[in-house]
């Protein structure tokens, strides 16, 4: 995306390229990332805030830029300075060298930077941290604690210690969703002592995450501590309201096989049409719409049956492909793929929901074919190579990907998909032709081309392939060696490392440029 402009741009025309690219998931691409990079100078906190959460949006792909982030902890903004600790956090390890600094402001800022900084120790995982949040979790405003709850979900083991204290908060209505979300993450162990507490007051609160924070907690549970409490989710599933049904369907899905005794009152919520319409003030203006699985009772049984392993109600879940709702149908696609032996036989009733009329369903469906590893309907795949959504586009060709033998049958159609004007697009397609064995080989060349492209995924993207092409992609050693040496990006040295060893190539060492000492050891100076 050209900046040569920007001197000539309106504050509000920034905005909405940054919040387009953030919208359309295109952050993390390069020309995203350099985008909100070169705002990172712009004079208004609006734009640098709008920047910073497109870096953040970007995660680790972005994480070569956490010095520059880093630079606005010191904005006189409090709004600025806890966006840019938020960008921090998400760039995870890469962000170390920060911490002290993030530790600092966590003890004495404003209350909206102060939570920032705190979360931002957890993602990034600092060490010898752990106590001090957990006294945080006793903090008096319920922003600080929820923060602190956060922080030591995110600690792992470090963070474990302290799940006493995290459940403790589970009865403050205002922090019980950080609460329950951070024993949840912390695991069984963690949840086991506190899931009666979890199972009273978090999967029946009014709040949605809350809810399902709550049913993600049961997961992983011993069965002695679970069959007491299971006939009491159960009755959720009768409940009168639609969310709590919702709720108590995806909590018997975490629980797993040991839930099967309760598969036939699931098979009976495929009947419910019902759907939860409250929060509207959380899904409307900009907000987020609140998933399927706590709205519609129908779509949490359905994931629910998959998460179980209900495998004799396949039939029945079949018959939900053709239900009129496409969230149904997703969630049904879903569920067979959490089925994948018994499944392989509804193969060609997932095949007709390739034309399906929804975008989203055809992503899906090709993902389930892919899944499943249906050979006899992967023919159909390439049909969907000039999908007007590149999504499509994309799942077809990873779909294929999952069967070589297939694949090898349309070299022509997926080298075509190398001219797509989606860069997505071309690496899948990459991915398949790296993956047909002697037919892909042909096309060593054409991938090869594609080692110089400015899109980081399509360079990795033909490293890995060239690495599986033995003496045909050796022969691009040499070019190889450069993506590995020359990228700043994490993902393509991986990639090209990974191609020079699998080619039995050796590595080699960096360029002297690398380290600016062309011409060291020459004339009088540096003779010996």
């Amino acid at each position: 995306m050209a900046l040569a402009n920007r001197s000539q741009k309106s504050k509000g025309a920034f905005l909405r390229e940054l919040q387009s690219l953030e919208a359309n998931g295109d952050a993390s691409r390069e020309e995203g990332i350099e985008c909100a990079v070169a705002l990172l100078r712009h004079s208004d906190d609006q734009v640098l805030v709008a920047a910073l959460k497109t870096l953040a949006a970007a995660g680790e792909d972005a994480g070569w830029y956490a010095g520059r982030c880093s630079q606005h902890l010191t904005s006189p903004s409090p709004t600025v300075r806890s966006a840019a600790a938020r960008a921090l956090a998400a760039f995870g390890a890469a962000s170390a060298d920060f911490s002290d600094q993030l530790i600092k402001m966590s003890e004495a800022d404003q209350e909206e930077v102060r939570a920032s900084c705190i979360v931002a120790l957890g993602y990034i995982g600092v060490e010898g941290q752990a106590q001090r949040i957990a006294e945080l979790v006793k903090d008096g405003s319920s922003v600080i604690a929820a923060a602190a709850c956060q922080a030591l979900g995110l600690l792992g083991p470090e963070g474990e210690v302290f799940a006493d204290a995290i459940a403790a908060r589970i009865a403050d209505a205002e922090v019980r969703y950080a609460a329950i979300a951070a024993l949840a993450q912390l695991g069984p162990q963690a949840c086991e002592p506190h899931i009666q507490s979890i199972l009273k007051l978090g999967l029946v609160d009014a709040d949605a995450q809350t809810r399902q924070a709550s049913s993600a907690a049961f997961s992983g549970l011993p069965s002695s501590v679970l069959e007491p409490l299971l006939p009491e989710v159960a009755e959720l599933l009768r409940s009168q309201q639609p969310e709590l049904r919702c709720a108590a369907a995806l909590a018997l899905g975490f629980v797993g096989k040991a839930a099967q005794g309760h598969v036939p009152e699931l098979v009976a919520l495929l009947q419910d049409g019902s759907e939860y319409a409250g929060e509207m003030h959380v899904q409307v203006g900009g907000g987020f719409r609140l998933p399927v699985t706590a709205r519609k009772p129908k779509c949490a049984a359905l994931i629910a049956l998959g998460m179980i392993g209900a495998e004799s109600e396949i039939p029945k879940i079949v018959k939900e492909l053709c239900d009129e709702s496409y969230e149904v149908k997703l969630c049904a696609l879903e569920a067979l793929s959490s089925l994948p032996n018994a499944a392989l036989a509804a193969s060609n009733d997932v095949s007709f929901l390739l034309e399906d009329s929804h975008y989203y369903v055809r992503v899906k469906a090709c993902q389930c074919l892919g899944v499943l590893a249906a050979e006899d309907a992967m023919s159909s795949l390439p049909e969907l190579f000039e999908d007007k959504a590149p999504s499509v586009r994309v799942a077809a060709l990873e779909a294929l990907a999952t069967c070589p033998s297939i694949a090898e049958s349309f070299p022509a159609e997926v080298a075509k998909c190398l001219n797509d004007p989606v860069p997505q697009v071309k690496a899948a397609a990459v991915t398949v032709l790296g993956c047909m064995g002697e037919m892909g080989k042909c096309y060593a060349s054409l991938v090869a081309s594609l080692l110089s492209d400015p899109d980081p995924r399509l360079q990795a993207a033909a490293c890995e392939a060239l690495g599986g092409m033995g003496e045909h992609g050796a022969a691009f050693a040499e070019e190889i060696a450069t993506c590995l040496h020359s990228s700043s990006h994490y993902e393509v040295q991986e990639a090209a490392g990974a191609a020079l060893k699998r080619l039995d190539e050796p590595v080699p060492a960096p360029p002297l440029s690398i380290y600016n000492l062309e011409g060291e050891g020459e004339g009088e100076g540096g003779a010996e």
